[in-house]
């Protein structure tokens, strides 16, 4: 069974709060950041004296404003939780002024790194020797080269590859079952075969290392709990920093950018074998855990080198836009 965080809300919004989580979670949705974003409310609401449940424009006025530093997507949930909760409000019989303000998202311009940083990362990746003599650096250095393959081949995200369970996993048929993705999707990731002959050879390191076949299949430092995010964002920018490249580079990648290198390898491959690519970016946006194929093209059309694959392959161009030729 499914168990959630669970949040000490004080306010005179508190037993709302539950009934409305409550109520959510029995239809399914699983509202992790949600809860989150109304615990952050519970407190403004407390902070703030309100006596009742009743949600105006009002008192909601500083929770609605950007707060300093804030990103545009970080005060998006925020207003969000509220909306939420004032419609489930008002369906109760309490009437609530809702929120219909909506601030966007930031769209990060991500580096999608080329052929020379990925075979420098990659070198950095499976060379590194840590300086520590802590037995676990030395275990999970083993873990960051299937970790980062996982990003690079299989466009998993970050909190799916450190999240993954043993039995997640069937390295027999090289399929990967990602369960409550991101919009609580559920997926098939299916491995190279390459990628599966590594990842049952690191199987059997772990286990020869740990003694017992682990619960998590990237244990972290503590080999109960799983490697965090933190630890491997954290990592991929040690490594980084110790290729060539990122003394000439403009932009810092993340772990993300692999994902994003994932996605822009397959379509110019597509393209350049006349494969439909139409046809194939429904496939891709299932695979990519994708609501729709136009949010796995948004991935691609970042990228610099993307342009000069399809001119590349546009045999109309020439007739449409003729060359402009000096006298």
């Amino acid at each position: 069974m499914k168990t959630y965080k669970e949040y000490p809300y004080q306010s005179a919004l508190a037993p709302h709060i539950r009934d409305f989580l409550s109520e959510k979670r029995a239809l399914g949705f699983i509202y992790e950041g949600k809860s989150y974003q109304l615990f952050r409310l519970d407190q403004y609401w407390l902070n703030n004296d309100f006596q009742d449940a009743c949600l105006t424009y009002s008192r909601l006025e500083n929770w609605l404003c950007a707060l300093p530093g804030e990103s545009r997507s970080s005060q998006n949930s925020r207003v969000g939780a509220a909306r939420s909760l004032a419609i489930y409000l008002t369906s109760h019989g309490i009437l609530c002024d809702i929120p219909i303000i909506n601030v966007g998202k930031d769209h990060p311009v991500i580096h999608i790194l080329d052929k020379t940083e990925l075979h420098e990362l990659f070198q950095v990746i499976d060379t590194y020797i840590p300086h520590s003599g802590n037995p676990a650096d030395f275990r999970m250095v083993n873990e960051y080269p299937i970790i980062f393959r996982l990003f690079y081949c299989c466009g998993m995200r970050n909190n799916e590859v450190c999240s993954l369970k043993t039995t997640d996993i069937d390295l027999n048929n090289g399929i990967i079952n990602i369960f409550d993705g991101k919009g609580q999707k559920d997926r098939l990731v299916y491995l190279p075969d390459d990628l599966r002959v590594l990842m049952l050879s690191y199987c059997s390191y772990i286990k020869r290392e740990l003694g017992y076949e682990p619960y998590w299949f990237f244990p972290g430092r503590f080999p109960d709990k799983h490697i965090p995010k933190t630890s491997i964002d954290r990592t991929f920018q040690r490594y980084w920093g110790l290729t060539a490249s990122s003394l000439r580079c403009d932009r810092i990648p993340t772990p993300h950018s692999l994902r994003h290198g994932f996605v822009v390898d397959r379509i110019n491959s597509w393209i350049m074998a006349d494969v439909d690519i139409n046809v194939m970016f429904t496939y891709l946006s299932k695979y990519l855990g994708h609501k729709d194929p136009n949010e796995s093209f948004y991935y691609y059309h970042l990228v610099n080198d993307a342009f000069r694959i399809i001119r590349k392959k546009d045999t109309m161009s020439a007739d449409v836009i003729p060359e402009v030729r000096r006298r």
